[in-house]
């Protein structure tokens, strides 16, 4: 019995011992599998970065042993085997690097380095033989095929082409002459993968657009905005206060200017004719501009009053304005031309200004005045009034008007003409007026309404305030109260 017990005690002992060493195998086993071998993969830079389009980037590979062969497989597992171009490899002793010159949002995705397993052998076989990267490629916000000035036509759709490209994918959002546009299901906005479009655009719509582009990725975010004018193109109107048929008047010896406008997209071209008959620049004095072209006519007979017609067109349609040029009288140069006030820099001018009330206004009726004027001095060396200045005003009830902006101490040569809708009556007689000169802090000698009070005096008047009146305003005030102090007890 007691050398049964002995002998299952010893078949204990082993078993438990047999246990311990199978536990220990496994713990020594495990510890050579996760402990590092001496001769690994090493990648240099190890960790993952993010890089945009077009920027360098270079990622080297090694492994103790030189015997052993490296080389790289790009994301879709093809080996890279050049060693000249925008990505390539390069070997120097047991480094084998890989050269990206120009980063492209295809180079995205895991690139490999491993061992060459024909040329490593057997005996380490075991070892980790690959090792790969994470490129993460941003591809920063660019505007494509974005012209800054595009056209749309009046009544018909639209589209505003602004091609976003970026990656991660931008987020866009529109404005127009600065301020937000919503687009809604039915709306007249919708937004496109490549822009914008406007349903049915009418001339209001032209404008400043902008597209906003936002963009957020794992490392920070951008933003960038493009401004394009969108113009309208459209057939030739008239200005909203013109008529298509219309009145001038002229006289006989006088000259006549009839003017005809039209707003149109692309600008219209404008036609002149009279009695059937096409006038053209060889013949009559035309002056054209963007939106208005201007027929003068030196009216040396009567023969010259009737019907002128004008046309604007453009490739989308036309308009035309008819005048009739109507025979009137030439007015009478002003009455009354006198000086009413001056300084160094301006002259007041009568000329007994009195405007008519008439509904309509008779065509024989003054309705403005011409100034020239210019320096003696000036008018002496040329004997000419080709170089004078002109100002024009309309007439007002009992006005004055000033010539501004007159250099001081100069004598000026003036003579006005009054005007009504036939033209320009004759020059008055030319007088002299002279300006004042600029006097020391600030004073000028003036004369009439332009006459004012003078810094000086005012400064004057301002230290007899404080120095005389308000102590003896003062001295009233306390002796007043005095006065009623007693008079109450």
């Amino acid at each position: 019995m007691i050398t049964h017990n002995r002998i299952t005690m010893a078949r204990m002992h082993f078993g438990f011992n047999f246990l311990l060493l199978i536990a220990a195998t496994s713990i020594n086993g495990n510890q050579q599998k996760t402990a590092p071998p001496a001769d690994t993969l090493t990648l240099t830079p190890e960790e993952e970065m993010a890089h945009f389009v077009n920027q360098s980037r270079m990622v080297s590979c090694s492994y103790g042993n030189p015997d052993v062969k490296l080389r790289w497989r790009n994301p879709k597992n093809v080996l890279i085997s050049e060693t000249k171009g925008r990505v390539h490899i390069e070997e120097k002793g047991s480094t084998l690097s890989l050269i990206f010159e120009a980063i492209a949002r295809s180079d995205q995705g895991n690139w490999t380095c491993e061992a060459d397993a024909e040329a490593t052998g057997a005996s380490v076989a075991f070892l980790p033989l690959r090792k790969s990267f994470k490129m993460i490629v941003y591809e920063p916000i660019s505007f494509r095929d974005t012209s800054t000035v595009q056209t749309a036509v009046e009544d018909k759709d639209a589209t505003i082409r602004c091609e976003v490209k970026g990656h991660p994918e931008p987020s866009v959002s529109w404005y127009f002459n600065g301020q937000p546009l919503f687009f809604t299901n039915n709306g007249r906005y919708t937004k496109l993968a490549d822009g914008m479009s406007i349903k049915k655009v009418v001339q209001s719509d032209s404008g400043e657009y902008t597209c906003k582009a936002f963009q957020i990725s794992a490392t920070g975010s951008s933003f960038e905005e493009k401004t394009i004018r969108l113009n309208i193109k459209h057939k030739p109107y008239l200005p909203q206060w013109k008529t298509s048929v219309s009145d001038a008047y002229g006289y006989v010896g006088g000259m006549v200017n009839l003017t005809c406008e039209a707003t149109a997209e692309p600008p219209a071209n404008f036609s002149w004719w009279a009695n059937n008959k096409k006038l053209t620049s060889k013949s009559h004095i035309i002056h054209s501009g963007r939106h208005v072209s201007m027929l003068q006519i030196m009216i040396k007979s009567s023969s010259l009053f009737g019907k002128y017609k004008c046309e604007a067109k453009n490739e989308l349609g036309s308009v035309s304005q008819e005048i009739h040029l109507k025979e009137g009288s030439k007015p009478d140069p002003p009455s009354l031309f006198q000086l009413r006030g001056v300084n160094s820099d301006t002259l007041d001018i009568d000329v007994g200004a009195t405007k008519s009330h008439d509904t309509p206004p008779d065509p024989t009726t003054v309705i403005g005045y011409r100034f020239e004027l210019m320096a003696l001095d000036e008018y002496l060396k040329s004997r000419s009034w080709d170089l004078a200045s002109q100002r024009d005003f309309d007439v007002a009830d009992g006005a004055t008007y000033l010539l501004v902006q007159l250099i001081p101490d100069t004598k000026y040569i003036v003579r006005v003409a009054a005007r009504n809708a036939a033209g320009l009556s004759d020059w008055t007689e030319v007088k002299e007026f002279s300006t004042h000169p600029l006097q020391p802090h600030g004073t000028s000698g003036s004369s009439g309404p332009l006459a004012a009070a003078q810094p000086t005096d005012l400064c004057f008047k301002f230290l007899w305030l404080l120095a005389v009146a308000l102590p003896t305003a003062l001295s009233i005030t306390h002796h007043r109260l005095a006065d009623m102090a007693k008079a109450r007890f």
